[in-house]
C-alpha cells in the first residue's frame, strides 16, 4: 500500500493492538456521521465502513502501540475528511496521536523493533507460566504436576533438593512474568525502546 502522498490519516493509540475498545471508539466517533461497519472486512488486522455510495478503511501498520492508516476506498471525498477529522479527534482525546506521511516513514523501523521486542517478552511470558503450571525433573527432563512426589517420566520420587530448586524456580517465574507484562504494557503506552532496557532507538 502506497501511504505517502495519498490522503491517509495516520493514528497512534497507546493499546497493543486492534482490538475490542479500539474498535468501539473508531465505531463511536463514525457511528454519528452515518458510516456503517462494513462485516465483510472486520479482522485483527483492518477495518472497513460505508456511507452511501462512500467506504472508508483502516489499516493496521504496528503493534505495541497501535498503528493503524485510514483512508478512502476510491475518490476522496468531503464525507472522507469528515471521517478522518471525526477519528483523529477520538484518538487524540484518548491519549494518541496523528502523524504525517513524514513521521510515518520515520516511525515504521521502530514500529518492527518493538513488534520484535514483543514477540519475545511474550516468548519470555509463556516459558514462565509453563514453569509455573508444572514441575521439571532433573534426572530425566520430564514434566510432572507442581504437586506431584514423583516423576512423571522415570518415576524417581522427589527430593527436599527437587523442591527447594522447585521453590527457586517459581520465584524466577513470578519475577520473570512481572517484568514480561510491565514491559508489553509499557511498549503498548508507546514507552521508548530504551526506557525498557536492552531495546533499540525509541
Amino acid at each position: 500500500m502506497e501511504l505517502v502522498r495519498r490522503p491517509y490519516t495516520h493514528l497512534l493509540l497507546p493499546h497493543a493492538a486492534l482490538d475490542d475498545p479500539q474498535r468501539a471508539l473508531f465505531q463511536v466517533a463514525l457511528r454519528p456521521a452515518g458510516w456503517v461497519t462494513d462485516p465483510a472486512e472486520n479482522s485483527t488486522m483492518a477495518l472497513r465502513w460505508t456511507r452511501g455510495h462512500a467506504a472508508l478503511r483502516l489499516q493496521t501498520l504496528g503493534w505495541f502501540p497501535l498503528l493503524v492508516t485510514v483512508g478512502p476506498i476510491g475518490k476522496p471525498s468531503p464525507v472522507h475528511r469528515d471521517a478522518a477529522a471525526r477519528l483523529t479527534a477520538a484518538v487524540l482525546a484518548g491519549g494518541g496521536r496523528s502523524f504525517s506521511d513524514k513521521q510515518l516513514v520515520e516511525y515504521l523501523p521502530q514500529a518492527q523493533l518493538r513488534w520484535q521486542r514483543a514477540l519475545l517478552e511474550r516468548q519470555r511470558l509463556s516459558t514462565a507460566e509453563r514453569m509455573l503450571q508444572a514441575r521439571r525433573c532433573s534426572y530425566c527432563g520430564a514434566w510432572s504436576d507442581p504437586p506431584a512426589t514423583h516423576c512423571a517420566g522415570c518415576r524417581r520420587r522427589f527430593t527436599a533438593a527437587d523442591d527447594a530448586e522447585r521453590e527457586a524456580t517459581v520465584d524466577r517465574a513470578t519475577a520473570t512474568i512481572d517484568e514480561a507484562e510491565t514491559t508489553l504494557a509499557e511498549l503498548a503506552r508507546g514507552v521508548v525502546l530504551e526506557r525498557l532496557g536492552g531495546g533499540s532507538g525509541g
